[in-house]
Parts: structure tokens; C-alpha cells; sequence
């Protein structure tokens, strides 16, 4: 029968409120209370346990155990999305190059990557995809009522009259436990020393009051409890492949055109330097003719990228299309040619840097994807298999990059380019490398200088794996930690900038 509230309701034109819909798996008790706990844990790390800025021993833990219930999902086969457990390997290969390497891309940057891809990973797990890349997509199908879904949440934790046996049992297990391992732990504190240090610095507590805490830890407790409770009932059937209007063929017909025009006369003023010597301005060096341009035509492939993507989208086979995007891929990709021998012309000058690795790196990476692009324009392939293609070299080059010691290749190449000229080395670009750079400058007149507060082999919220390995093998003699100050910052900013 409809009670009076819903009566009124319909008497005012109010629609009653979509019942939510939790995954039934919520409902089992061990899961929800293994969600409850890792919860409690991540708020309790995040707010107490001492974590310095870089990446230390409590950070993996935060990741592994945010990593839990998703893989926990995944191997009881709960998870609707095929796709999720091939992540897994980069996301652990993320977890230990954060662990390994101290370079400013693993440690800045990586970590917001990583929790982002998590963040995806989570909200597409109970999705119904038929590709590989509709998994980095993100979807949101449930109305977001967070306080509608913790309720619902403890309602099914505490439903039932028989659990009142169990949660008794539980308590008066803990109750046992508790004194005897405090007694244990206290007589075992006492009976080594480095058992106690251990345990010291495994868990170091930060109680101090904070005000910020009256904040921080509910909404720490709430939020990962929530990011579970909603991914996990985040149901959404993807599988429908929607139809595509094809384009103008005019209005593509003209914009591809003058394009590739423009391309063709820009072409044409660079074949001399693509297959011979370069012709330099009057006025110019052959470094400033060097570093001239590679940036500019990166930029130049992207957006080339991004207007491929969107017309391969709609493609259907038109002739205009074809020719014109096909010339387009294939002038794009001789200027990346170009691009990239301006970089190896301006590394034979100036030497190696991380950035210009990167840059170096990344032409490479986006010459493949328009390869790519150009195959399956011409042989007329499908445009999610396309997608999956990119997606799948996406990952793999970002895994083999933060894989990758850049600043001891750096440090090597530099050492090595310059070891019959070593007042032309740049010491001071090398000593601000991180401690990567340790075993490559080995015998070198060279110090590796680190800004900050460091690092400390015997904390365990920051301890870092390489760091403590690399200056356990070579030890100290050729680095130190210096204050962090502004002068820092401006002459990273110089060193990046030349």
C-alpha cells in the first residue's frame, strides 16, 4: 500500500526517488568489513603516520592497499569489465618504479598518474565495454547520493539479529588478543634493540593535535569508503556501438586542403636539411638553428593527431578523405622526422638533458601513432581497434619511460660526450640531477646535490628502496643533501630552458 507521504507526493506531482541499487556483494559481511578497514587504514596512514613529500615506505603501502579491494574483485571474477586485470601489471610496475627511481617524474607526477588511473579502473570495473580502451573513459551511470549510499551500506552491515553473535565473538577475541600482544610486543621492544628501532621506526605516530584533523579524518574515511561503495555499484552496459554521421565532405574537402597546402610549403624548405646540411639564417648558430623549431612542431603533430581522430572517426570510405588525411598523416610525419633530427643535432652540441629526452621520446611515440593512423586509413580498419592500438602503445610507452634511469643516462652520456673536453662539461646541470645519477658519475669530479629534506634509511615512512640501495653500493662521497631555497628553482628553471 502507498503511504501517506507518497500519496502527497503524487498529489504535488513529486516522482518518488529511484531505488538504489548497491552491488549485492556489499551485502556479504567479510567483504564489507574488509572495505571498512582498508578505509580506516588509508585515513589513518594519510592523517598519522608520518609521510615526507617523496615517495617513502608508507606511500606504498597506502598504494597497495588502495590497489585491494579492486584486485580482490578481480580475482574472485566479480568485476564486470574484462579488460581490468591487464592493468594490473602497470599499476605494480608504477608501485615499484616509485620505490626504485627518485627522478622528478616518478616522483611528482607518476603518483597523480597512478591515482587517476585507479580512480578509472574503479568507476569502469562494473562496466559492460566491447573495447579495450572504453575502460580509460570515464562513465558515471548512479545518481551521486553519497550519504543515501552510507546508509544503505550500514543498513545491510547490521541487519541482521544473528550477527550480534558474531560481532560478540569477534569482540572477545580482540579483548583476548589485545593484552597478550601488547605484552609481547613490550618484553620483545626490550629484548633486542634493533628489534625496538625496528619497531619504532616502522610505525611512527604523529598525535600532535592538529585542527585539521576535525576534518581530515572523517572526510578521509568517507571519501575511500565511498570511492568503493560507488565503483562497485557503478553498473553501466557500454557494449552498444552507436552509429556515426558521416562528415561534409565539402567543408572537409577545403579545411584538409588548405592544410595540407600549407604543410607542402613548409615541406618543401626542409628537405635540404632532412637529407643534407642545414642552411642557417644569416646571424644564426647551428645550436640556435638546432633548438629552433622541435617543440613547435611537436605541437604541430598533436593537433594533426587530434584532427586525424576526428575525422577517422566519421570516416566512411569517402576518396576525398582518404587522399587528403592520408597526405596530411604522411607531411605530419616527415616533419617529426624533421623535428627529431634537430633534436639529435642540438644533443650533439649541447649534450643530453632529462627534458630533452622527453621530447625526444615523446616525437617518437606520437611518429608511431600517426604510422598507425596512416595504416588503418588506408587498409580502412575499424575505428576502435584503433583506439585500442593507441591505448595499448600508450601504456607500454609510458611503463618503458618511468622505467627508464633518465638521470644516470643523462649523467653517462654528458661524462662520456665530453671526456676530452671537460671544461665544456656542465657539472653543475649533473650535480642537480637526482641520486639516479650516483653510479653513473663514479670516478667523475662530480657531486650529486639533493634539495629538501632527503631521505632516511633508517625511518621507515621514508625509506626508500634505491635511494638506500645506490648509497649503500657507493656511499656518500660524491653526494650531499643541501637546504631547500629559491636558487634551487631558478637554476633548475635555467638548466631546463637552455
Amino acid at each position: 500500500m502507498e503511504t501517506l507521504k507518497e500519496k502527497l507526493d503524487q498529489a504535488k506531482g513529486i516522482s518518488p526517488k529511484a531505488e538504489l541499487n548497491l552491488n549485492p556483494l556489499l551485502e556479504n559481511k567479510t567483504f564489507a568489513w574488509l572495505l571498512l578497514g582498508i578505509s580506516f587504514a588509508l585515513m589513518f596512514i594519510d592523517n598519522f603516520l608520518k609521510m615526507d613529500f617523496l615517495v617513502g615506505g608508507w606511500h606504498i603501502v597506502l598504494y597497495l592497499l588502495t590497489l585491494t579491494p579492486l584486485a580482490y574483485m578481480t580475482w574472485k571474477g566479480e568485476v564486470e569489465n574484462q579488460y581490468i586485470k591487464w592493468f594490473f601489471p602497470l599499476l605494480l610496475l608504477m608501485i615499484w618504479d616509485m620505490f626504485y627511481y627518485s627522478n622528478e617524474l616518478v616522483q611528482m607526477l607518476v603518483p597523480v598518474v597512478f591515482y587517476f588511473l585507479l580512480f578509472t579502473l574503479y568507476l569502469t570495473s562494473m562496466h559492460k565495454v566491447h573495447s579495450f580502451y572504453q575502460t580509460l573513459l570515464l562513465r558515471f551511470e548512479l545518481p551521486w547520493e553519497g550519504l543515501s549510499y552510507l546508509k544503505n551500506f550500514f543498513a545491510n552491515l547490521f541487519i541482521k539479529n544473528d550477527d550480534k553473535q558474531l560481532y560478540f565473538r569477534i569482540g572477545m577475541a580482540l579483548l583476548i588478543t589485545i593484552p597478550f600482544l601488547g605484552v609481547f610486543v613490550a618484553l620483545l621492544f626490550s629484548a633486542d634493540t634493533n628489534f625496538g628501532n625496528f619497531l619504532s621506526n616502522l610505525v611512527d605516530f604523529d598525535f600532535g593535535f592538529n585542527p585539521k584533523y576535525i576534518w581530515t579524518v572523517p572526510w578521509y574515511f568517507i571519501l575511500y569508503l565511498l570511492l568503493f561503495i560507488y565503483a562497485f555499484s557503478n553498473h553501466k552496459d557500454r557494449t552498444k556501438i552507436n552509429e556515426t554521421q558521416s562528415l561534409d565532405m565539402l567543408i572537409v574537402g577545403i579545411f584538409l586542403g588548405m592544410i595540407n597546402l600549407l604543410f607542402m610549403m613548409f615541406i618543401a624548405m626542409q628537405l635540404g636539411f632532412l637529407f643534407g646540411e642545414p642552411s642557417l639564417p644569416m646571424g644564426t648558430t647551428l645550436a640556435e638553428f638546432a633548438r629552433e623549431g622541435f617543440f613547435q612542431l611537436m605541437i604541430v603533430m598533436g593537433i594533426v593527431l587530434l584532427i586525424f581522430l576526428f575525422i577517422m572517426r566519421r570516416f566512411k570510405g569517402e576518396k576525398v578523405a582518404l587522399v587528403l588525411l592520408g597526405g596530411l598523416l604522411v607531411q605530419t610525419i616527415i616533419m617529426g622526422l624533421v623535428s627529431l633530427k634537430k633534436m639529435y643535432l642540438y644533443q650533439s652540441i649541447k649534450g643530453a638533458t632529462v627534458m630533452r629526452y622527453y621530447v625526444e621520446w615523446f616525437d617518437y611515440f606520437l611518429l608511431m601513432v600517426l604510422a598507425l593512423g596512416l595504416l588503418f586509413l588506408v587498409r580502412k580498419l575499424d575505428f576502435a581497434k584503433l583506439l585500442n592500438v593507441v591505448a595499448v602503445l600508450g601504456m607500454f610507452a609510458f611503463a618503458v619511460v618511468i622505467s627508464l634511469n633518465v638521470d644516470g643516462m643523462v649523467a653517462l652520456n654528458n661524462i662520456e660526450k665530453f671526456k676530452d673536453k671537460p671544461d665544456e662539461l656542465d657539472k653543475n646541470a649533473i650535480s642537480q640531477l637526482s641520486i639516479d645519477a650516483l653510479p653513473a658519475i663514479q670516478g667523475a669530479d662530480i657531486v650529486i646535490e639533493t634539495y629538501g629534506e632527503g631521505r632516511d634509511c633508517s625511518q621507515f615512512s621514508n625509506y626508500h628502496l634505491g635511494y638506500c640501495f645506490k648509497v649503500s653500493n657507493h656511499g656518500t662521497s660524491q653526494y650531499k643533501k643541501n637546504v631547500y631555497n629559491d636558487s634551487y628553482i631558478e637554476n633548475g628553471a635555467n638548466n631546463d630552458s637552455k
